[in-house]
């Protein structure tokens, strides 16, 4: 059930989601503060929006205006929650294709924004003329919505090019509406444009349909973050579908055929680049397990011959020391080495066009141009078996670590992550104290958790429909929050862990049997991508 929660409370809160942190062994270990230090990539900035709780079974109206991106765009939502759901309609006037602004962009995407900061990629608004609609759905009571420019459909980070955003609404309800500010991050791309507001640029006079552009451009970000050396497969058929789609539309395949093959590519292309980084990040925490295996042996080693508690407490910060140095010095090489294939990709785009240029000008120039591409497929071929070695590895590591985590607890493999579940049965009867062979479980799922990194954990509470919504509710929170207490204590750092309860919103099968019911009576661990680099 959504809250409504106080401003500063809220600020609070997203500015510690924000800030960088150490791992709770660090934090203690000799009473002092070590700099903080990152294993993910540091997030570019952070903006304010409006967020406004709606009443349950009241329709709101509010506007939304331009920033300096878009000065002259208007916009107006109705906004109305019934039975748990808020339905959102918007409809947005004098608008200018988001491609105008160059480079990287493409389209319009709506973006709720929670309490927490938690952004959602909502929709894509479709151009048409200078007119657009969305109509969509969300479980939030209390939000903010503004609107970004970005390079396809399916990011999950709004970039930094916001374009509108919504106001107070526009009119009274005797204090039933109440507003606040909460912040959220930006995302971490950089994207490439060639104008920072379209004030002075024409408008359409047509729909204007980017599924292509979306597709070509969804391709080359992932080529930028290392693909075609970490996901050279993936990378392969997004590629290959963009040419098909590509020689179809310059024959004049319909709008219809020429989105469903867009939509398609984005996605492909956009799951090359997520495969990338991670295999990109995991390939380098290899190296740096290989390279401190020594010093692994000897600690572990140590700690199993320690005297005394006092030395084994500080062998095992050690150890947890050296864990999180190596995970920070792959990142730093992760990072370098997608920096790198970006500028490659840069670099190898530049040459593109001016290869095509130059075999517009002269057949001579033409000779050169196919020189310069015998010499890209060359490099292409060889850094393509070079992926071919590196994904083999990665996927060798990402199978050991699912594996270890089946010998202990019953996973599965969703869009959102992989779930561990926890069944009713590792639970007191109605209560929320943990059984000691669950924490036997939990010991042995924290230990796995703590060698892997880039994720958040999502610990979830579930119930089956016997009893009251406001019972299973809180047993279900209760017991989420038993499990990240435990969790917390076995040294999982507590700023990648939320937990949830559900009640019985979310049953895994029908509730009309006791054995259905037992299934749906369930703690559930799941573990998301965190800013797309989650490494196992």
């Amino acid at each position: 059930m959504e809250k409504i929660v106080n401003c500063r409370a809220i600020s609070a809160l997203a500015s510690l989601l924000l800030v960088p942190q150490t791992t709770w062994a660090q934090q203690t270990e000799g009473g002092k503060k070590p700099e903080l230090v990152q294993a993910v990539k540091s997030i570019t900035g952070t903006r304010e929006s409006l967020a406004i709780t709606y009443p349950e079974g009241v329709t709101i109206t509010l506007k939304f205006q331009g920033t300096q991106r878009l000065p002259f765009a208007t916009g107006e939502a109705k906004v109305e929650r019934k039975r748990g759901t808020t339905e959102i309609e918007i409809e947005l006037d004098e608008v200018k294709p988001a491609s105008l602004f160059g480079g990287d962009y493409n389209t319009y995407v709506l973006w709720t924004v929670s309490p927490e900061g938690h952004t959602v990629n909502a929709g894509e608004f479709i151009v048409r003329g200078n007119r657009a609609k969305l109509n969509v759905t969300t479980t939030l009571e209390t939000f903010g919505m503004f609107i970004t420019a970005e390079p396809h459909y399916l990011v999950p980070y709004p970039s930094r090019f916001v374009v509108m955003e919504n106001t107070r609404p526009t009119h009274k309800l005797g204090g039933v509406v109440s507003t606040s500010q909460i912040k959220y991050r930006e995302a971490e791309g950089v994207y490439n444009f060639e104008k920072e507001t379209l004030a002075k640029s024409a408008e359409a006079k047509t729909e204007v349909r980017t599924d292509i552009a979306q597709a070509r451009t969804a391709v080359q970000l992932a080529e930028r973050a290392g693909a075609a050396k970490f996901a050279a497969d993936e990378l392969s058929r997004a590629k290959e579908q963009l040419l098909k789609a590509e020689q179809g539309a310059a024959m004049g395949t319909g709008v219809g055929t020429q989105m469903t093959q867009g939509k398609e590519i984005v996605r492909l292309a956009f799951e090359a680049q997520k495969l990338a980084e991670e295999r990109s990040f995991q390939a380098a925490l290899d190296a740096e397990r290989k390279a401190n295996a020594d010093e692994a042996a000897r600690l572990e080693k140590n700690i199993q011959e320690a005297q005394t508690e006092a030395e084994k407490a500080r062998l095992l910060a050690e150890q947890r020391k050296l864990q999180f140095e190596m995970e920070e010095r792959a990142r730093r090489a992760s990072e370098e080495a997608k920096a790198q294939a970006e500028r490659d990709a840069q670099a190898a785009l530049l040459a593109k066009r001016q290869a095509e240029e130059a075999a517009a000008k002269s057949a001579a120039d033409a000779d050169a141009a196919r020189m310069a591409k015998a010499q890209a497929d060359a490099a292409a071929l060889a850094a393509q078996q070079q992926a071919e070695a590196a994904k083999r590895q990665a996927e060798e590591a990402s199978n050991k670590m699912q594996a270890a985590l089946s010998k202990v607890v019953e996973t599965r493999r969703t869009a959102r992550g992989i779930i561990l579940n926890l069944p009713d049965i590792l639970f007191e009867f109605g209560k929320a104290n943990l059984k000691p062979e669950t924490r036997e479980v939990l010991a042995k799922v924290s230990g796995i958790l703590m060698v892997a990194s880039g994720y958040h954990l999502s610990v979830e509470g579930h119930t089956d429909n016997v009893g009251s919504d406001e019972f299973n509710q809180k047993l279900s929170e209760s017991r989420a929050q038993s499990v990240l207490d435990y969790l917390f204590k076995a040294g999982v750092p507590g700023d990648i862990m939320v937990t949830k309860g559900l009640g019985e919103s979310q049953p895994r099968s029908s509730n009309d049997s006791a054995k259905g019911r037992q299934e749906n009576r369930r703690v559930e661990i799941v573990i998301e991508d965190k800013e797309g680099d989650m490494k196992l």
